[in-house]
């Protein structure tokens, strides 16, 4: 059986793009950078162009898809999107290519993946994050959300690697020189996840097939790579989990692949 790979070209508020990959073909989810720079990440990490063989969005924001058009062009590859964030991307860029449609909780082939979207709260159209699975390897992936909720530990359950949000550390952001409507919506149910959250998240969707764990979406102002890692560090190891391999993503630099 073939392994899957995640390879975190880069996460944060400036960009965010990661590919799921075998070592023939491979999926994009988002394209938040330049293409220059995803190209470059993709060459840093040793990853061919030729292995991006579709783009899938989780919603509209532009650090998820500042660099997509670009990128679904050079690549030659389909875009993949719910109905309404298509429908939001195209007013965003009228030069956007067509998307290819899914509703979230339905499952579709992409090459020798199958993809499952599914429906996360966020102040966005539509957002969705993902479980990619090939054989009996699953990844899931939640980039941004307020609250995590039934469906998504529902759908992040039993996945061999876990690329969820740790976004802000809460006294970091009470701290921060941010407005306070900023904080509020930041904290809110269609925010983003805590490093506490993604804690509760990790304890409930981490499952004994899990070797795993990236942490995504750190704030540069809020968090540190260092806090985020202890908090779910922690919680690993109050679940007797020693075994899983926990990184935290980088905004500057991509991280080396995991396998499972």
């Amino acid at each position: 059986m073939s392994s899957v790979g995640v390879t975190v070209l880069g996460s944060g508020s400036k960009g965010n793009a990661i590919v799921v990959h075998n070592a023939q073909e491979g999926l994009l989810i988002d394209a938040g950078m330049s293409f220059r720079e995803i190209r470059r990440r993709l060459a840093v990490a040793g990853l061919a162009e030729s292995l991006i063989k579709g783009i899938l969005v989780t919603h509209e924001h532009s650090d998820h898809v500042s660099g997509l058009r670009v990128c679904a062009d050079h690549f030659q590859v389909p875009v993949y999107a719910s109905r309404l964030c298509a429908d939001r991307l195209r007013h965003q860029d009228d030069k956007m290519c067509p998307a290819i449609l899914f509703t979230p909780g339905g499952s579709f082939p992409v090459c020798g993946f199958t993809v499952l979207p599914f429906a996360v709260q966020h102040d966005a159209v539509e957002p969705v994050g993902y479980v990619i699975s090939m054989g009996s390897r699953k990844v899931g992936i939640a980039l941004d959300l307020g609250r995590p909720g039934q469906m998504t530990e529902f759908q992040l359950r039993s996945c061999d690697t876990l690329a969820i949000e740790s976004n802000h550390d809460l006294n970091m952001l009470a701290a921060s020189k941010r407005p306070w409507h900023l904080k509020q919506r930041i904290l809110g149910p269609q925010g983003h996840l805590s490093n506490q959250q993604s804690q509760e998240l990790l304890g409930k969707t981490l499952s004994s097939n899990t070797r795993n764990v990236i942490l995504v979406h750190i704030s540069q102002e809020c968090n540190t790579a260092e806090l985020a890692e202890n908090s779910a560090r922690r919680k690993l190891q109050e679940l007797g989990r020693s075994d899983v391999h926990l990184q935290a993503a980088k905004q500057e630099q991509p991280l080396p692949t995991v396998w499972a």
